[in-house]
């Protein structure tokens, strides 16, 4: 097949662009032909890929843009994916995000290209948007989690359309334990004492601020625990400036984008995640495979990953729950390691295995290619 995955853009660091680039290297594994399109970043560009189609996507998706900009910004990038689009002729197009499904839809109209548009989460007001995208601009629409996919559903798109996929997340290798160590001891004392770890983009959807005044109870009780966030965002000067606020700057460490967050979650002791909305974090999934158990808060399809077996689920925002569910565990080793051990368990999950997955992505887009083709029966 001739595919076309299509980001909004491809900076380093995020978890719907690793899922496209890991599909993507197995796809052209098995001998399809696949270009990527979007916005260049660190991850793929017209230099680090030949088969990279550059579209300027950043005024479209860009919501704090006035509207008129964004729609002339979606009918130029669409004009210039039209011609590409002539020139390739793909079989399919698989859009990760709602700009590049509108983009798409205006360069395919009269082409005859099925397009797969795969919805990773919106913040709660901007659902009925998505669902508005899919119904006008997709062939079959796809979400990591039951409940995100439900939402759509609930605003509009034909659950005969739509299907739960898993996502394929890159085992991570086993580090060396004296290079663990290093990690350990780089924030603690003689690697001694409790590193609570977090995968966040520094913007609010992932609820830094939550995090900090979280931090600054389970330090007025523990205070040798050391949170360490590792992530980008909009809000990277700000952060900083929020911790030594809070009076704990010292036990509260912003990395910023890191390239060895793998061997991080191997060195740390629990993992943190306190977003206003999500959809299924793959975060939460690298956190499971390096044997780390999870808070969250329940948001988007974190439940569908997250319990008390395998860490805690607690309320959005619940500052004062979120600290008391760390708190437990630095108190009770026993009870980390048996979440632990669950969590690692559970990561071998074929939802999670990328060869299960991009292999149902491949059956899918054969589906839409063959007319007359039952698409695979949906989830229950």
């Amino acid at each position: 097949m001739r595919i076309v995955e299509f980001c909004t853009d491809f900076p380093s660091g995020g978890g719907i662009q690793r899922h496209v680039l890991d599909l993507t290297a197995w796809l052209r594994h098995r001998g399809h032909t696949v270009w990527l399109a979007g916005e260049p970043g660190a991850w793929a560009n017209t230099g680090s890929d030949s088969f990279f189609q550059s579209l300027p996507m950043y005024d479209i998706a860009g919501s704090g843009r006035p509207v008129g900009r964004r729609i002339l910004s979606a009918l130029r990038s669409a004009a210039g994916f039209r011609r590409f689009l002539r020139i390739v002729r793909p079989d399919i197009i698989h859009c990760h995000e709602t700009a590049p499904a509108v983009v798409a839809r205006i360069a395919s109209l009269g082409l005859g290209i099925p397009l797969v548009f795969t919805f990773h989460g919106a913040a709660p007001d901007r659902v009925a948007s998505a669902a508005r995208i899919a119904r006008a601009c997709a062939d079959l629409v796809l979400s990591p989690s039951r409940i995100c996919l439900d939402a759509l559903i609930n605003h509009g798109v034909r659950d005969s359309r739509a299907k739960v996929v898993g996502l394929g997340i890159a085992a991570q290798p086993q580090f060396p334990p004296d290079r663990v160590a290093a990690i350990r001891r780089r924030y603690l004392p003689d690697g001694k004492g409790f590193l609570v770890f977090s995968l966040s983009r520094l913007d609010p959807q992932k609820g830094i601020d939550i995090m900090i005044a979280v931090a600054r109870l389970v330090l007025e009780r523990h205070p040798k625990v050391i949170f360490v966030v590792a992530g980008g965002g909009p809000l990277r000067h700000q952060v900083a400036l929020w911790a030594d606020q809070a009076g704990i700057a010292g036990q509260m460490r912003f990395l910023g984008p890191i390239d060895d967050a793998p061997v991080h979650l191997q060195a740390a002791d629990l993992f943190l995640l306190t977003s206003r909305w999500e959809a299924l974090p793959i975060s939460i999934v690298e956190a499971f495979r390096a044997g780390l158990p999870v808070i969250a808060t329940d948001c988007g399809g974190v439940s569908e990953l997250v319990d008390d077996s395998r860490g805690a689920l607690c309320r959005v925002g619940d500052v004062a729950g979120i600290a008391q569910r760390i708190i437990e565990l630095v108190e009770d080793r026993t009870a980390l390691d048996k979440k632990a051990a669950a969590a690692a368990t559970y990561a071998t999950s074929d939802r999670f295995d990328p060869g299960f997955v991009h292999a149902g992505l491949e059956t899918l887009y054969l589906a839409l290619t063959k007319p007359g083709r039952p698409l695979p029966a949906p989830e229950p």
